[in-house]
């Protein structure tokens, strides 16, 4: 296997200092320019950029060859590349998925259909992908071939049909081996920066950018490795110039590294209490859970959940039935306000009554606490969005409240109705960016944000709520993204971490590897 890696790295070198040095340079400092395209600018511009990027794939394959192909050629290589980008498209394409997401931008209405109907076609959806992308092995070494010597579509699909699949997985698990040994390289250095950071920040920053540099000029130099692998051939260096394209690629690298690690911010991201609720310290949604984790940790917002009853009043509940806080059969909407208010609730081993909007309300205005209130998105609740809007927005807005729901189709009547509260927009997921829409801010899912869906939120000069972020580490990476705050059921562990030195450049590399 050590073999085997010092020949990959070997050949690498030889390919990144050989004839096609400056290929490999022009086509890694397009893929460095079109990633800050897409933080930066994001739509069109990345757009265009990922197009001319794809074609670097299939000219310097060209090149690799000695051959002069024909545009038939080409474009059996270019779109057979497309079709198992697409395949492989869930896996991040290293950190470009988040590029091409940044560089669409679906209509919201769109977007919303698509959000709100998930549980209707992920289901029959994520099979389907599985089993293409597992049957997409089998033609690998079949497109292997085909950037080798281009033949015919016929051929492409003969080859792979004919392919044994275990015998490209095996293959695949060899290749796997220098990934490994990278990812360890990448873990050793990240744990040697936060190291070096708890000592000095400075030095923290420094350590991080020779660690970025290195790690992406390694990472190149395997790539590199494995497609003279491919064409079986390895290039010597003849000149000085020719050596000098991988300091290029070097200081490529640096500069990319330098833009990417950001200077510590200059104010932590806002608390606030998912549900009202500080750990397990209350049944969620509970006024009694509520005035605890005031007193306890006194949030920015408390977030909490409502939705409309069979007589068109709002109860304070996230659940759409009462079978797990209340052991009662049924959906809430179902159950009229008297029904409701008052109910005992249970969970882990404390106890609570189910609440009116207008009680949970009062109660905040006690505390002196702003809530962020989401609408669920559950029965006729866009249909009570006036009443709700003359009642509720003027009060909410004096007290600093904000109102969020999943449904997009809410947000849009409450905002037709009324200027006076701020709404923002809830997705589940990262799809695209958005096109011009009614929402004030965004509350994003934390485990599918990237850097470029914060930026093009804040080119919007709309702020970014991240949900739902419980774990003390994944506070403090995404901390570091820079968001106008953190949902959270765990405020007072926020709290803490946000009292306690912070490591910026450590969680900056464990960012830039996730985001792989």
């Amino acid at each position: 296997m050590l073999a085997r890696g010092r020949q990959n790295l070997k050949l690498g070198l030889a390919s990144l200092q050989g004839p096609l040095g400056g290929w490999w340079f022009g086509g890694l400092g397009l893929a460095v320019a079109v990633k800050w395209l897409g933080i930066q600018v994001g739509g069109w511009v990345s757009g265009i950029g990922l197009l001319i990027l794809s074609c670097w794939l299939p000219l310097v394959a060209e090149r690799m060859t000695a051959q002069h192909w024909s545009w038939r050629q080409r474009g059996l290589i270019w779109v057979s590349q497309l079709v198992l980008a697409l395949i492989w498209l869930p896996f991040g394409w290293g950190g470009y998925l988040a590029t091409l997401q940044a560089s669409l931008q679906l209509p919201t209405d769109w977007q919303n259909r698509l959000f709100m109907t998930r549980y209707d076609w992920l289901p029959w959806l994520v099979p389907i992908w599985l089993g293409l992308w597992l049957c997409s092995f089998k033609w690998l070494p079949a497109w292997r071939d085909q950037l080798r010597q281009p033949t015919s579509w016929r051929q492409l699909w003969l080859a792979g049909w004919h392919q044994r699949w275990w015998a490209v997985v095996r293959r695949l698990a060899r290749l796997s081996l220098m990934l490994i040994g990278w990812l360890i390289l990448a873990l050793t250095l990240v744990l040697a920066t936060g190291g070096l950071e708890t000592v000095s920040v400075p030095v923290g920053r420094v350590a991080a950018i020779v660690s970025l540099t290195g790690l992406q000029v390694v990472g190149w130099v395997i790539l590199a490795g494995w497609w003279a692998g491919w064409f079986e051939r390895s290039s010597p260096v003849t000149s000085v110039r020719q050596h000098g394209w991988l300091v290029g690629l070097s200081l490529l690298a640096l500069v990319f590294s330098l833009g990417w690690l950001q200077t510590p911010p200059t104010t932590a991201p806002a608390i606030i209490a998912h549900r009202g609720v500080n750990g397990e310290d209350g049944v969620q949604n509970t006024t009694s859970a509520l005035k605890r984790t005031v007193k306890a940790t006194r949030p920015a917002m408390v977030e909490m959940d409502i939705q409309p009853t069979a007589d068109a009043h709002w109860v304070v509940m996230h659940d759409p039935t009462l079978h797990q806080l209340a052991d009662r059969p049924g959906p809430v909407q179902a159950y009229q306000l008297d029904q409701l208010a008052g109910l005992p609730l249970a969970e882990h081993g404390q106890h609570g009554e189910l609440s009116t909007f207008d009680h949970y309300l009062a109660t905040a205005h006690k505390l002196r606490q702003p809530l962020l209130v989401e609408i669920k998105a559950v029965g006729n609740a866009a249909q009570l969005i006036s009443p709700f809007a003359d009642r509720y927005a003027k009060v909410l807005e004096q007290r600093g409240g904000a109102v969020h729901s999943l449904d997009y189709t809410v947000i849009v009547r409450l905002k037709q109705r009324t200027q006076k509260i701020r709404v923002g927009y809830i997705t589940p997921f990262y799809l695209t960016n958005f096109t011009t829409n009614v929402a004030d801010f965004y509350s994003l899912q934390a485990l599918t944000i990237t850097r470029e869906q914060l930026a093009a939120a804040k080119r919007s000069g709309k702020p970014v709520y991240l949900w739902t972020v419980d774990r003390g580490s994944m506070m403090q990476r995404l901390s570091v993204m820079r968001p106008a705050g953190l949902i959270t059921n765990q405020p007072g562990r926020l709290r803490r971490l946000q009292q306690q030195p912070q490591h910026y450049y450590f969680y900056q590399l464990i960012n830039w590897l996730i985001n792989l």
